[in-house]
């Protein structure tokens, strides 16, 4: 076997390798020159000593060419030329006697330490061969050598070998500690990574065991080469007991042969998987497990074992079952609720309705009550008038039956009944002007007909049948608006939007204050009028005002308000009369509610003013 280091193996070493063969050269270059120095001061420099130093030289050239090239190389070129040098400068010198012989333990030691086992035994073959072949010559007669070299000659020699010797072992224990130094730090690192390893193996046994699912390799014998406890378990043992065993030394015979023929296609090189039933080990219930099995596939492409993916579905199957059954039964329960909820938004539409009507009925219970109340006064006066007049007609009948009376007191009687009948016509006038008035209102409140009107007129006619049950209040309420705006519309609705909002300034603008003022106002814009009902009140917060015109939105819950009455004024403004409404607030302020209308309302069949609501 050749344990000869290849040029590769060189690795971060050539560097060092190559210093070494240049150092080697500088000693043989010294050798040469001591050498010749010590032939010229002895008198002893003949050629064939120049010529043995001459070869040298060249010997040293041929290698130091070679060594930017191949390490191996130069120093085969060193060894072989030093060797044949040096054994011709011997066989002509000395033989055995010469301080040549010096140089073959430094060329064994480096052919052994470059070059490698063969390289070493073979220099050390042929060197001892050769030594115990010029011996045996000398010794048997064959072989003469010629006389011993001068003293300098030896001393130079030996000592440049000497050096030689002594640098080579010294480069040796270097690399030799260097090598040691290495192998140790080689050694902890791999003890460090055996460390890392062995703690890799037990985390990854650790996740293993605590997946939910079996896993296991076998090779392609169906010998278990590893399992975690999931998997184990799933045949009532321990992990490390099924370690080693084939699998038919502990799966069922009914398993085997379910399995058997996806074994055999996955060590075809498929994938393969099947689902089964069986029983489980510890608490004899019914099972159901998905197994996947996929072949391990080496570099060559055979298959040389199967990794096996076991999982419980059992509990899976479970709830999709349940998850059929509730879906089976979900298109009933969806009529069901239906149902429930049509019937519960009819009740709620109906509460709607009835709470709405109660609204308007409160509206007009509203207007009446303010007539009933501006009626008294002028009714009372031609009551009071009347119980006069009769009262002075019978003391006149009285004085006129005596014979007593005088024409002073014909003339009084004529005066007081001139006087008492223009009171009463007076009164009459104005409660006569009151009934229109409220008849006018009544009517557009229960009338759902188109009429052309007079803004100013109507709003006036609107106020003023709520004048009676504002008086008890502080406030003022203002009309700004100018008469000859006429429009085409539903007086009715218009009119209940009017006594909703100012009822609602009233409630809840004008809360805890003892003055407050509302000014209405219009103004004609193209074929629009834009309404504005602006109070100085408290303001709305606002949170208040995302929610102002939600059907039951109230402030005053507990507090006899329902709130309805925003939301049957927007959808009067919005659906009855064609038009938009919009309100902005700042608390402490107060508010400003801007109506949109159009001068003509659409002629079309008027929707019910409660349609609508939620």
């Amino acid at each position: 076997m050749n344990n000869a280091p290849q040029e590769s193996d060189f690795g971060d070493e050539t560097a060092a390798y190559t210093r070494l063969i240049q150092r080697v050269l500088i000693i043989l270059l010294f050798i040469c020159a001591s050498t010749v120095i010590g032939a010229a001061v002895s008198q002893a420099l003949s050629f064939s000593r120049v010529l043995t130093v001459l070869a040298l030289l060249l010997i040293a050239s041929l290698s130091y060419l070679q060594l930017p090239y191949s390490i191996r190389r130069s120093t085969q070129v060193l060894v072989l030329g030093l060797w044949l040098g040096v054994s011709v400068s011997t066989f002509i010198f000395a033989g055995v006697h010469s301080a040549n012989l010096l140089t073959y333990p430094f060329l064994i030691a480096l052919a052994g330490w470059i070059l490698g086992r063969r390289w070493l035994l073979a220099v050390t073959a042929i060197s001892v061969l050769f030594i115990l072949a010029l011996g045996l010559g000398e010794l048997t007669g064959v072989y003469h050598p010629t006389a011993r070299a001068p003293v300098l000659v030896v001393v130079s020699t030996v000592i440049g070998n000497l050096l030689a010797i002594a640098f080579l072992t010294q480069t040796a224990y270097r690399s030799l500690t260097h090598q040691r130094d290495h192998a140790i730090a080689l050694s902890a690192q791999l003890a460090s990574q055996n460390h890392s390893l062995e703690q890799g193996k037990r985390d990854l046994r650790l996740i293993l065991d605590h997946v939910p699912a079996g896993v296991a390799s076998l090779d392609a014998e169906a010998i278990l080469r590893f399992s975690n406890a999931r998997y184990a378990e799933l045949f009532g043992a321990q992990a490390e007991d099924l370690l080693a065993k084939k699998i038919t030394d502990y799966m069922s015979p009914e398993g085997l042969v379910f399995m058997t023929p996806y074994w055999e296609l996955c060590l075809k090189g498929e994938v393969t998987g099947y689902r089964r039933s069986y029983q489980d080990p510890h608490t004899g219930q019914a099972r159901v497990v998905d197994v996947m099995m996929e072949p391990e596939i080496s570099q060559d492409n055979a298959v040389t074992g199967v990794f096996a993916l076991v999982i419980d579905v059992t509990d899976k199957l479970h709830a999709e079952q349940q998850i059929r059954d509730l879906n089976e039964s979900l298109e009933q329960r969806v009529v069901q609720r239906t149902a429930e909820l049509e019937s519960a938004m009819s009740k709620l539409q109906r509460t709607q309705e009835e709470l709405a009507r109660s609204e308007t009925k409160a509206t007009l219970n509203t207007l009446v009550a303010s007539v009933s109340h501006e009626l008294s006064t002028p009714m009372g006066n031609c009551l009071m008038t009347a119980h006069t007049l009769f009262d002075q007609g019978k003391s006149f009948q009285l004085a006129l039956e005596s014979n007593q009376i005088k024409r002073s007191d014909l003339s009084n009687f004529i005066n007081a009944v001139t006087q008492g009948n223009d009171l009463m016509l007076r009164n009459v006038q104005r409660a006569a002007e009151l009934l229109k008035t409220f008849r006018q209102v009544a009517n557009d409140q229960a009338s759902e007909q188109l009429r052309a009107f007079d803004l100013a007129q109507m709003l006036t006619e609107v106020i003023d049948t709520l004048a009676p049950s504002l008086k008890r209040y502080p406030h003022q309420l203002m009309l700004d608006i100018p008469y000859g705006i006429r429009m085409h519309s539903l007086p009715g609705a218009l009119g209940q939007v009017t006594i909703n909002l100012i009822n609602n300034a009233y409630l809840h603008a004008f809360e805890g204050r003892e003055n407050g003022a509302l000014r209405i106002s219009a103004k004609l814009v193209e074929q629009e009028v834009h309404l504005f009902f602006i109070d100085d009140g408290v303001g709305i917060p606002e949170e208040n005002l995302k929610q102002l015109f939600q059907p039951f939105f109230t402030t005053k819950t507990g507090k006899g308000g329902t709130g309805l009455g925003m939301g049957i004024v927007e959808n009067l403004v919005n659906k009855t009369l064609n038009g938009t409404i919009s309100v902005s607030s700042e608390v402490g302020v107060g508010s400003c509610f801007e109506v949109h209308l159009p001068l003509n309302a659409p002629d079309a069949p008027l929707p019910d003013q409660n349609s609508g609501q939620t």
